[in-house]
């Protein structure tokens, strides 16, 4: 019996440990959090190890279409997680950018002072655009997420913010005003 509650409390440990839990933030806040909210194309990615060798980040080139704060024709927006020398970490939270794929990004320079951009609130930052039924849509929702209500503490799956594009274009833009 001692046997089956230890591999009951791994397996619990190891399910836990897959997730990752974000205090949900509202487009306002995500926004205020953010130096610059641009609408673009990712281009190409690369992964490369932190010089101490042990954090592997995804670089992508974000072109810019246009920008909702700040200012910027291009970026290189920095990620959590990857694969390099034959090693792969991956950090739920994190959604990764395909070639040519559309996207809304609320970013602020990198700690690391080293010229990139990382994503403001993990995925939260992070509208995948697509047409939905000939609708342009903004998403930032992902699997693997969970959400933590602050007052209730209650933790639930992360759905995150689903909108049309234009209408969280123009909620950013009366945000920086």
């Amino acid at each position: 019996m001692k046997l089956f509650r230890s591999l009951f409390a791994l397996a619990a440990f190891a399910a836990i440990a897959t997730a990752t839990t974000v205090i949900p933030m509202s487009l306002d806040q995500i926004s205020a959090a953010s130096t610059h909210v641009l609408v673009g194309r990712a281009g190409d990615s690369w992964s490369a190890w932190d010089a101490e060798h042990k954090i592997i980040y995804t670089y992508t080139k974000f072109t810019v279409s246009r920008a909702l704060k700040g200012e910027a024709q291009s970026v290189v927006i920095k990620q959590l997680g990857g694969s390099a020398d034959h090693f792969q970490q991956k950090v739920a939270g994190v959604r990764y950018f395909a070639p040519g794929e559309e996207a809304v990004v609320f970013v602020h320079p990198s700690q690391a002072d080293d010229g990139t951009v990382v994503i403001t609130g993990l995925m939260q930052g992070n509208f995948h655009v697509s047409n939905v039924n000939g609708e342009i849509m903004a998403s930032n929702g992902l699997t693997g997420v969970e959400s933590l209500d602050e007052q209730s503490h209650v933790v639930t799956r992360y759905s995150g913010t689903r909108l049309p594009l234009r209408e969280l274009e123009r909620r950013v833009r009366e945000g920086a005003k």
